[in-house]
């Protein structure tokens, strides 16, 4: 019976040589005659039938029935096929393994070379090239010996050399020979895929190759299906015979080698007749009777097949992934290195298997350290899942962390693979400014439509997600310098100039293992190198910066011009534009304007500054309101081109436009008191003979000292404690600073610090809310003033015009005045006496009481401030305590924060109008 199966399958192997057997039969179920003959494969197949059937009792009826069913399963269709170039390239594939797994090759590449010769020269010759290699791979395997070097997997397996061992019996022999031969599965591989074939009787095959003579064939069921066991054959209903008597044998128990040789099988993910694979776990038959502790131990070395099958899926869905990454496919190649050193042990295991011997606990043995490496590499796997690039990194960098050594190299010559690719988009990016990551999976990002001076600030970003936990963010943030320093240099600057250092630096990355990049900071030859270059580089910068655009230049001039720096220019601009400016906005043209700052420029000494500062410096109009004059949107401007962009952004130029509005006004209120106390001043020598006038003028110099003395503290304030205080610590950082982004840093610093202390940002909103009511204010005693020097003035110019008519009048002889006119002198005095001076009176007091009032609250929101230095200008203006005697509030004999925090109850800071409103609440 076994004969018979072998030959069926043999047959059906070597199926290019039964095409004649589609032939029709004749009647009686007999081979058809015509051109087949005596010696054709549908004659050879009857005489077998009827030799083996026919030789144990079976009659014509049975012969026919064996006959049919056994050319059915040879022609089917179903059950096999033409082998195709996918087969051949398999079998290729696995000589071309086996003599790499026995260090030969040399021999693996003539291999290759002649395979490829023999398709070449053989195309419509030889059509079944694939039979005949999978025949000289079988041979190969039966005669040679394994001599795999000693792998990570195979360490603890003995290899049996001993010359003088105890051959194995016949049977045993027959059995390996069978199997090392490639027969075995040739032979076993088809009964077990029918389905038809129960596993009992696939074990029963197995371990009885043969039996006894009185044991007769099995009958086949009907000719159109295929047989449902070996040992057991049902009555035709058709022919109504009788099945013949089967005498079925008891299932023995397997032997300790059986199962050692199907859990070799299930080691390389491969159910056989006793261990199957269900929803991708092994599992034993029930049936099979064993002890409790073999049943316990087939389980447990079955652990070693699913974890390999684990890997093995995760390397084949993963390889063909493009998206994968360049990082996910080294790691995807480094596993399959590893399941390379797995495959040596598995070629070891089956050459001790086949010479007999082994044992479960050997097995065992032999399997505990290869297990643990799988199950570590299934952890690996399954943490993993679809993270790629840097963050691929990051996850096998937490596994490095080992007790066992060999675990740990074993997770370390993982990450190195996938450091690999990262390396060298990191060597690209740092050595030539390149972002060379097709896949997304490098930390740094770039965006290419991003161009000119922007490249520094918008192009280039960190993609914290991909940042390996390996590597600093600092670390992160030099590389990123380093490289977008490069582009800078190249794209904005057209500098083309060496960095000095650069060549060493190159030749040390070169020659250094991508691995130290996660052996850590401390001492990392890697970082300290790319520390050197990032240094030199980023001074190669600030010395193209500082040099050949003159950065600190633009910087000094965007202080004395846009900050108010230069005093004599405003001062003498003020004086241009003031008829100007006192227009509606919307008669303004910036021509006329730009006209005034060039004769400003000229009679200052802003004449004597660099041309292309000259160049830069321009008049702007702000955005016009219904109601504007010309004061509200006037504005110098600072064109910015070129490199310096980078430090001076269209951000920041809009925060030296809010700087210059506030300063600019701030200095108009300091221009408008000057041209007002002189006016008041000019008035003394009226008021010796307008003795109306004193009282009057005595006031409005009162408001007018008050007014000045905020006014010049408030200059003071801004000139001095911020700007010169925040200008000199710009200075020592920018001199201390090593990159352009420090330098950018530094300035960016100097900015908000100006923008907080001039009562521009967020939290002082309020404060600059009344300071801008304390200008209007000054604006309306400027107009009182105005008035009040025009009226005394024309009342001057009418008492001085009566006394030369008097005068005149007298010297002629006449009466020098009249009735008439001495009545419209006294109407004159009394109109411009209550009226025009009472009115002026009533207009200082209410101006005087209002702006008094504004003061105070302004000096109670400055005590209320977080900012140290505002809390000081709040002592400035009221150093003789003038308003503190005025307003209990600010009186007070605790200080702010003290009162605060008893007034809470808890440590968390109030916002300013709830600090306003808690204190006003509280009274004197």
């Amino acid at each position: 019976d076994q004969a018979y199966n072998c030959l069926i399958h043999f047959y059906k192997r070597n199926l290019q040589y039964l095409s004649c057997l589609t032939t029709p039969m004749n009647g009686g179920g007999q081979p058809g005659g015509g051109r087949e003959g005596g010696g054709s494969p549908t004659v050879q197949l009857h005489k077998l039938c009827v030799h083996l059937i026919g030789g144990a009792g079976g009659g014509q009826e049975l012969v026919s029935s064996h006959y049919r069913s056994a050319l059915q399963l040879l022609t089917s269709t179903a059950s096999h096929g033409h082998p195709g170039q996918g087969e051949e390239a398999s079998v290729l594939d696995r000589m071309v393994k086996g003599l790499a797994r026995s260090s030969r090759e040399r021999d693996a590449a003539q291999l290759t070379s002649l395979h490829t010769k023999l398709v070449s020269c053989s195309k419509d010759i030889l059509r079944n090239r694939t039979s005949i290699l999978a025949l000289l791979h079988s041979l190969s395997e039966r005669e040679s010996t394994n001599n795999s070097q000693p792998s990570p997997f195979t360490s603890s397996l003995p290899y049996s050399n001993n010359k003088h061992a105890t051959k194995p019996s016949n049977r045993s022999s027959g059995k390996s020979s069978l199997s090392s031969s490639g027969l075995g599965s040739t032979f076993q591989a088809p009964l077990s895929s029918h389905p038809s074939l129960s596993n009992s009787a696939l074990s029963h095959s197995a371990s009885q190759p043969s039996l006894s003579g009185t044991f007769h064939p099995p009958l086949p069921p009907k000719p159109r299906s295929r047989p449902t066991s070996l040992y057991a054959v049902e009555t035709d209903s058709d022919t109504g015979t009788k099945s013949i008597p089967v005498v079925r044998p008891s299932d023995p128990a397997p032997s300790e080698q059986d199962l050692v040789r199907e859990l070799v099988f299930v080691f390389q993910g491969i159910e056989g007749s006793l261990i199957k694979c269900e929803g991708g776990s092994y599992s034993l038959d029930r049936k099979v009777v064993m002890s409790s502790h073999q049943r316990s131990m087939v389980i447990k070395l079955c652990e070693v097949g699913w974890l390999y099958g684990q890997v093995h899926s995760f390397t084949e869905r993963q390889a063909g992934e493009v998206s994968y990454g360049l990082v996910g496919h080294s790691f995807v190649t480094a596993l399959r290195e590893e399941l390379t050193e797995y495959y040596r042990l598995l070629a070891a295991l089956e050459h001790n298997v086949r010479e007999g011997g082994v044992t479960l606990l050997q097995l065992g043995i032999w399997t505990r350290q290869p297990m643990a490496r799988l199950r570590l590499l299934v952890e690996i796997v399954t943490s993993v899942g679809v993270a790629r690039g840097g963050a691929l990194a990051t996850q096998l960098y937490t596994f490095l962390s080992q007790g066992d050594p060999e675990l740990r190299g074993c997770v370390a010559t993982l990450l190195s693979a996938c450091c690999r690719p990262l390396y060298t988009m990191l060597l690209r990016w740092v050595l030539d400014g390149s972002l060379e990551d097709p896949h997304n999976e490098f930390f740094i990002c770039g965006e290419p439509g991003v161009q000119g001076e922007a490249i520094w600030h918008h192009k280039y970003s960190i993609r914290k997600a991909m940042i390996p936990r390996f590597l600093s963010l600092a670390w992160t943030k030099k590389i990123l310098s380093t490289g977008k320093s490069i582009n800078f240099l190249n794209s904005v600057c057209k500098d083309s100039s060496p960095v000095e250092g650069r060549a060493m630096v190159i030749s040390q990355l070169e020659v250094m293992d991508p691995a130290t990049l996660f052996r850590g900071e401390l001492d990392s030859p890697l970082l300290e190198t790319m520390g050197n270059l990032y240094r030199s580089t980023a001074r190669h910068v600030l010395d193209i910066m500082f040099g050949k655009f003159q950065l600190m230049a633009h910087m000094a001039a965007l202080r004395k011009y846009m900050l108010l720096g230069q005093g004599d220019i405003m001062r003498y601009l003020l004086d241009l534009l003031e008829g100007e400016l006192g227009q509606p906005a919307t008669q303004l043209y910036p021509h006329n304007l730009a006209g005034i700052l060039e004769t400003a420029i000229r009679g200052t000494n802003t004449q004597f500054e660099d041309q292309d500062i000259l160049e830069r410096l321009d008049v702007r109009l702000l955005e016009i309101q219904p109601g504007d004059t010309g004061w509200d949107v006037f504005s110098l401007d600072y064109k910015v081109t070129g490199p310096i962009g980078v430090v001076f952004t269209p951000d920041t130029m809009t925060q030296y436009l809010m700087l210059f509005n506030t300063l600019w006004r701030a200095k108009r209120m300091e221009w408008v008191l000057s041209c007002t106390w002189k006016k008041l001043a000019s008035l003394h020598k009226m008021a010796r003979q307008i003795v109306e006038l004193a009282p009057v003028l005595h006031l409005a110099n009162l408001v007018a000292s008050e007014m000045i003395h905020f006014v010049h503290q408030l200059a003071y304030y801004i000139t001095f404690e911020v700007m010169e205080c925040g200008w000199d610590a710009l200075i020592k950082q920018i001199n201390l600073a090593e990159s352009l982004d420090e330098v950018i840093s530094a300035h960016d610093e100097f900015l908000c610090t100006l923008v907080a202390r001039a009562l521009l940002d967020e939290r002082s909103r309020e404060i600059l809310t009344q300071l801008r009511a304390i200008y209007d204010r000054i604006l309306e005693f400027q107009t009182i003033a105005n008035r009040i020097h025009d009226d005394a003035v024309a009342e001057w110019d009418a008492r001085q015009t009566r006394n030369l008519l008097i005068n005149s009048k007298t010297k002629a002889g006449e009466y020098g005045t009249s009735e008439q006119m001495d009545q419209q002198d006294k109407d004159r005095k009394k109109v411009y006496t209550k009226n025009k001076l009472g009115s002026a009176r009533a207009q200082l007091r209410i101006v005087s009481q209002s702006y008094g009032d504004m003061v105070r609250t302004f000096l109670f929101q400055l005590t209320c401030s977080h900012d140290e230095s505002l809390q000081c200008l709040s002592f400035r203006l009221d150093f003789n305590s003038h308003y503190k005697k005025r307003d209990s509030r600010l009186s007070k004999p605790l200080t702010f924060s003290h009162r605060r925090m008893s007034m809470s109850g808890m440590s968390t800071p109030m916002t300013s109008s709830q600090m306003t409103s808690s204190l006003m609440s509280m009274g004197p």
